[in-house]
């Protein structure tokens, strides 16, 4: 990500400055802001400009895009300053905390979408569930947008269950509750042979009608020969049946996919 800094701070003259931008060495994007480089700011360059022009605190999207959780995108909205929050410097720029930024982001965006910057964030160990509860009696006594979106999500999170671990495996535990009958699937399962030899830890399984899902992301040399061999090791052991699906399945065919899946659980179920 490309530096900013501010003029002030910089030690820079004026003239310095001018001069700097006359040999593209730097951008002035704000008020005495600059970034570094000659190529057009972006939008993420202009928004970042804007905090420390200010000297306010980046929150909302911008503070979710700058940690990097999964499934948001800089909007347009104007970011509200919190001059009494903790912050986080991230890239040059001060942020909401962990905590704040998941709570601001329930009110800009939906169900589905919050849910996939939750489980990055919590991945990433900005905050815990424990931190989110906690937090809860006091958001709905200040009537704060976005509570009952946090209280909604939070429900359908099995108590205790690890953060999932990629954006993937989010989508997928999304479209799984579209399957009735369906049941939340355990996270990170791990398979033991019966002389406590680990065997592998699933990405999403129902140990209750044996079924469980392998989901490829990125392949890379010899990963097919592998998973090939870890699957055949878990049925092997276990007896269940498996399940395997592609980004592009889960990502854009979700339909195709719920179907199929249904179809892996209607088997799963007559087989016990």
């Amino acid at each position: 990500m490309r530096r900013l800094f501010r003029a002030t701070e910089s030690g820079l003259s004026e003239a310095a400055l001018r001069w700097g931008e006359r040999q593209g060495a730097w951008i002035r994007v704000d008020r005495a802001v600059y970034v570094e480089g000659s190529d057009p700011p972006s939008k993420l360059d202009r928004q970042r400009a804007r905090v420390l022009a200010s000297r306010g605190v980046a929150s909302g999207c911008l503070a979710a895009v700058l940690y990097e959780l999964d499934a948001i995108v800089l909007d347009d909205r104007p970011m509200r300053r919190r001059q009494h929050t903790s912050a986080v410097v991230l890239h040059g720029v001060p942020c909401t905390d962990g905590l704040q930024t998941i709570v601001d982001l329930a009110a800009l965006v939906d169900d589905l979408v919050w849910e996939q910057a939750l489980e990055s964030a919590l991945r990433k160990r900005l905050l815990t569930i424990d931190e989110l509860e906690a937090a809860l009696p006091h958001l709905s006594a200040a009537r704060t947008p976005g509570t009952a979106r946090i209280r909604r999500v939070l429900a359908r999170r099995p108590p205790g269950a690890p953060p999932t671990e990629s954006l993937l495996e989010t989508l997928m535990v999304q479209l799984a509750r579209r399957v009735p009958g369906l049941g939340p699937p355990a996270r990170q399962l791990e398979i033991v042979d019966e002389h406590g030899t680990f065997i592998a830890r699933l990405d999403l399984s129902w140990p209750d009608i044996g079924l469980f899902l392998e989901l490829d992301g990125q392949q890379h040399k010899d990963q097919p020969v592998y998973d090939s061999r870890r699957e055949t090791a878990v049925v092997a052991t276990t007896g269940w049946l498996p399940g395997r699906f592609t980004w592009h399945e889960v990502k854009r065919i979700p339909r195709q996919t719920e179907r199929r899946l249904a179809a892996l659980a209607h088997q799963a179920l007559r087989r016990n």
